[in-house]
């Protein structure tokens, strides 16, 4: 039986993986090997010795005090690459990817705003522009790998009653005190304008929200999605028809997460195809169906319940694989390889003309079965990719991008009144130019306020805080 010679760290600061700092060495005693526990407490580093030990005493002489133990250099962390397989550190490329989902989705809603300045300001990048609606799937996959990586263990492996009714409190605390207020906010707006206009037309959607006592509960329960066909006409805001699709599968992800738990070893190939095929719903569909993927009959629940499981099962492939410097360049790749599929997908949806077999608003669908190889990979990759979506301003745009999510559509419908309304902001007149500006950075400006002075503070006060260690917002 061998013996171990051990080294523990001992400081009073943690560095950014919770581990301690080492302050100082202290040699233990040697401890058969049998005796020794197979995981070291938290806090404490222990070094085995094996056939090329890691840890060399040096020898003692009679008389002298015992001469601390010599440890062999060790490869430190690189800076940026938290680990994945826990759910400790943050992933701060998945909060910047946030940013640009959200961005992508303003983009396209921006589009809507009449006249031609938007669209000369974007012509070289239109079609990427009109592939908007697939920031909300990308939105929908990264919710269901980031909920798994913080919860797999936690609802998975002992879910309790009290466990399951502490995430929904944190998923209500998250999403829902902004949501009350944009939606009371902009109700109140079209329940003015239903009031006091003349036309009977209240939002920009076909057919109108329900404003009447029943549609309020709706929307204030996150529940007006449920029983509908389609997205139009649904939410008094929108955009806010994702909000309650999502609520639909914060409901369902107690039970879920059990299934994910039990096959979590399942072979890593099978678990990736998995992935791939539950993103996949809303492309096959798609290709016989005669309305669009986007709005046609329950295609949201297809969006929702699709890209949310793929991105359960994509944490279940990356929280197996180890990060190595060759597993870092082929994710890196993977991510450029399939940033560049998507923007191919844009393109050909955009050629595509109106007798074609494939309409361009279907043709955007064959994107998304990649996007759990884009997530996946860039948790893995290291790289430029990583360090772009890693900026600080796009740290803090992803932490933004739920607020920028919700206020930016009201914005562009009442810059739309006031343009119509007023003739000196009619889409031809010299003022029409600044309306696409307003509405891009005052959407930036608005989030952020909310951000600061809604979403956060209320989020603290319902008490939805997550720990420390889960950083990445959803």
């Amino acid at each position: 039986m061998g013996t171990l010679t051990a080294l523990t760290t001992r400081t009073g600061r943690r560095g950014p993986d919770g581990a301690l700092g080492a302050a100082g060495l202290t040699r233990l005693p040697t401890t058969p090997l049998a005796a020794v526990p197979a995981a070291a407490p938290s806090g404490a580093t222990v070094t085995a010795l094996s056939s090329a030990p890691s840890v060399l005493p040096l020898p003692r002489t009679r008389g002298t005090a015992p001469t601390p133990a010599v440890a062999a250099p060790t490869r430190e962390p690189r800076p940026g690459t938290p680990a994945v397989g826990t759910s400790r550190g943050d992933i701060p490329q998945l909060t910047g990817l946030r940013c640009v989902a959200a961005v992508w989705v303003l983009l396209l809603h921006a589009s809507y705003v009449p006249g031609d300045v938007f669209a000369r300001w974007t012509a070289p990048i239109a079609p990427l522009v009109a592939a908007g609606p697939l920031g909300v799937d990308l939105f929908f996959v990264l919710s269901g790998l980031v909920l798994t990586r913080a919860y797999l263990a936690r609802l998975g492996e002992r879910p309790t009653p009290a466990g399951v009714w502490a995430f929904l409190r944190a998923r209500v605390a998250r999403v829902w005190p902004l949501y009350a207020v944009v939606t009371v906010a902009f109700g109140v707006w079209c329940a003015a304008r239903l009031a006091f206009g003349h036309d009977g037309v209240v939002t920009w959607q076909s057919p109108q929200p329900d404003l009447g006592p029943w549609g309020w509960l709706r929307q204030l329960t996150m529940t007006q999605l449920w029983d509908s066909r389609g997205i139009e006409g649904i939410s008094f805001v929108l955009p806010a028809w994702s909000v309650s699709a999502e609520w639909l599968a914060y409901l369902c992800f107690p039970l879920l997460v059990l299934g994910a738990w039990r096959i979590r070893n399942w072979p890593l190939p099978v678990l990736g195809a998995l992935a791939v095929v539950a993103a996949s719903p809303i492309a096959l569909v798609s290709l016989g169906s005669a309305e669009s993927g986007e709005t046609g009959a329950w295609a949201w629940a297809l969006r929702i319940g699709g890209g949310f499981t793929a991105g359960m099962l994509t944490w279940l492939v990356v929280a197996r694989i180890e990060r190595t410097p060759r597993v870092e360049l082929w994710a890196q790749r993977i991510v450029l390889g399939v940033v560049a599929e998507t923007v191919l997908v844009a393109y050909w949806a955009a050629s595509a003309p109106a007798s074609a077999a494939i309409p361009a608003a279907d043709r955007l669908w064959f994107a998304v079965p990649m996007f759990p190889l884009l997530l996946g990979a860039l948790c893995l990759a290291r790289g430029g990719v990583v360090r772009f979506l890693s900026h600080p301003r796009l740290q803090h745009g992803g932490r933004i991008s739920y607020a920028i999510y919700l206020v930016h559509f009201p914005l562009i419908e009442i810059t739309v009144v006031a343009m119509t309304r007023f003739p000196a902001l009619a889409p031809n007149s010299s003022l029409a130019a600044l309306a696409v500006p307003h509405v891009l950075v005052g959407s930036v400006l608005v989030a952020h306020l909310a951000y600061r002075w809604v979403e956060e503070p209320c989020r603290r006060a319902l008490g939805g805080l997550r720990p420390r260690e889960h950083k990445v917002l959803l």
